[in-house]
């Protein structure tokens, strides 16, 4: 198993082969996930903790049918928001 370095800004790159083989590609927003000290990267936008919450936020909701839309405007906005930071204008 190959090693990589970190840099100062905590920053490392990934290998060519293994973005390739997982889609990812420049632009693309990931996401870390921790869990027993192991450290998971994973391309964002594939039924990851943004979409889980917004599910469990209308399932919480289901009863109370008014509130459900606000909720999904806010957490659109707040997908929106988080994409923009990290995609850059083309």
């Amino acid at each position: 198993m190959r090693q990589y370095q970190v840099t100062r800004k905590l920053q490392v790159t990934i290998p060519k082969k293994l973005a390739e083989k997982t889609g990812i590609k420049p632009g693309d927003s990931v996401v870390f996930e921790e869990e027993g000290g192991a450290i998971t990267l994973r391309r964002a936008g594939r039924g990851g903790a943004d979409r889980r919450s917004l599910i469990s936020a209308i399932e919480g909701l289901a009863g109370d049918m008014e509130k459900v839309g606000p909720k999904v405007k806010e957490a659109e906005r707040g997908l929106v928001e988080g994409l923009s930071r990290h995609v850059s204008p083309q």
